[in-house]
């Protein structure tokens, strides 16, 4: 997937199924995709959190990864909230579109 809409559409039409599978809670995008500024080799950066008391998150965060990748087709980089560095945090979460 190549294009903002295209993405955002993915993550909106698959909302459920990341929810009852990925046990996340919130997902959006960030980064040169939300900004319009993505080049053909651009990965797509990925906001999103866990529901409460996940079991297993970093397996989770590893199954989302490569599913997201494969699904959009391009490597996707997944960070959450609450660890995002302090000095970038502002400006990536002005960014944000959640879906």
């Amino acid at each position: 997937m190549n294009t903002q809409h295209e993405i955002l559409d993915f993550l909106k039409d698959h909302k459920a199924y990341l929810e009852s599978e990925y046990h996340v809670s919130k997902i959006g995008l960030f980064g040169s995709f939300a900004r319009h500024e993505q080049s053909e080799k651009s990965d797509v950066d990925i906001i999103f959190d866990f529901k409460p008391d996940t079991p297993h998150i970093y397996d989770i965060k590893e199954a989302l990864k490569v599913y997201l990748s494969a699904a959009l087709g391009r490597s996707v980089d997944l960070a959450r909230e609450k660890y995002l560095k302090p000095y970038a945090k502002s400006e990536i979460l002005k960014n944000v579109i959640y879906v």
